[in-house]
């Protein structure tokens, strides 16, 4: 098994970005149903704490082996947010990426461990009760919008193994004004360059001043940051 082919992998083009543009600051990270923890491999500004979980013990081993700087964990998920729920909401952010629902997809045995619909209804309600910040990521299907019908939601198109399908992203926070990284700002490719460019020209502009003009700038940027 290699990472980045591991079934309903997040690294697809487009899609990790989009998910990374939604992640507020924080200082604690846990990814409990981290697969090919594409995700955190691609934020560019890590935590100070952080934490890959994932059920199989061949997936914790290969996550193990590309990631050895952090922990990596074999738990149960819903074990895991049962005896964390006190976690705080400004320091803790967690990406939750389940098994889909069976009738969300065609193909019902894709993991070698799968959830039923009671533990989705379970896995739910402890996200529910949970006080940190949480994003996950599911097709858009009544049990989740209904459970979650007060988070935030947006969805993204993903595309895998040559299909098309809409995916949701589920928050229970608002939308944030400070971002973990902003490596990938923008809806698009095309929208991500023309914002680095825009960055590039003041950058340059910025760098060409004399060196106190160069300080006064910065200093009256602290005054809208």
């Amino acid at each position: 098994m290699k990472l980045e082919k591991y079934t309903g992998n997040k690294g697809a083009g487009g899609l990790y970005q989009k998910i990374i543009n939604q992640i507020p600051a924080h200082t604690r990270y846990r990814e409990l149903f981290a697969g090919s923890g594409a995700v955190y491999a691609n934020m560019t500004v890590p935590a100070e704490d952080i934490i890959l979980n994932d059920l199989d013990s061949a997936v914790q081993q290969l996550l193990q082996k590309c990631f050895p700087e952090i922990t990596v964990t074999n738990d149960c998920t819903i074990s895991f947010l049962k005896s964390n729920v006190a976690l705080l909401a400004k320091e803790t952010f967690i990406f939750l990426d389940p098994p889909y629902l069976h009738s969300t997809r065609s193909n019902p045995k894709l993991y070698k461990f799968e959830m039923t619909d009671n533990q989705h209804i379970e896995f739910l309600e402890c996200c529910i009760a949970m006080k940190c910040n949480i994003l996950i990521i599911h097709p858009k299907c009544e049990l989740y919008d209904t459970m979650l019908s007060g988070w935030r939601k947006v969805d993204v198109t993903v595309r895998y193994h040559q299909k098309t399908q809409i995916e949701r992203m589920y928050m229970n926070y608002d939308e944030v004004d400070q971002l973990q990284s902003y490596s990938f700002l923008g809806d698009n490719c095309w929208e991500r360059q023309r914002i680095k460019r825009k960055g590039d020209r003041l950058l340059k502009k910025l760098q060409a001043l004399p060196v106190l003009e160069k300080k006064y700038i910065l200093e009256r940027l602290k005054e809208i940051t």
